[in-house]
This record gives structure tokens, C-alpha cells and sequence, in this order.
């Protein structure tokens, strides 16, 4: 199975009640992969102190 570019936007809710979109690509064999390589950037950027949520998945290439 040959991996594709996918772009995923993560909301990320800090404890602060502020909000912020952030843009995930890369290579994975599917969106459900995509999303989850997302959601850890996410977790690892931000130490594990947001909630996030995927809010879109986009298949570039």
C-alpha cells in the first residue's frame, strides 16, 4: 500500500479556555492513521495540557 499526503486540522482547548487550530501533514496509508500521528503531534507539542479534536482530514496527493 503506497502512504499519501494528508493535512488534518487539530483544535487544541488549553486549560485557559483559549482555542487554537493547528495544520498536521505528512504520509500515512489513511486518514485514520493521519488523525492519530495528528493527535499525538498535538499531545507531545503540548505537553498533554489541551483537549483536542480533529476537524478536518484532507487527502492532498
Amino acid at each position: 500500500m503506497t502512504d499519501r499526503l494528508w493535512r488534518v486540522t487539530v483544535s487544541s482547548l488549553f486549560p485557559n479556555d483559549n482555542r487554537v487550530e493547528s495544520v498536521y501533514e505528512g504520509h500515512h496509508a489513511d486518514g485514520a492513521a493521519a488523525s492519530d500521528a495528528a493527535l499525538t503531534w498535538m499531545a507531545i507539542d503540548n505537553g498533554g495540557s489541551t483537549i483536542d479534536r480533529i476537524e478536518k482530514i484532507e487527502q492532498i496527493r
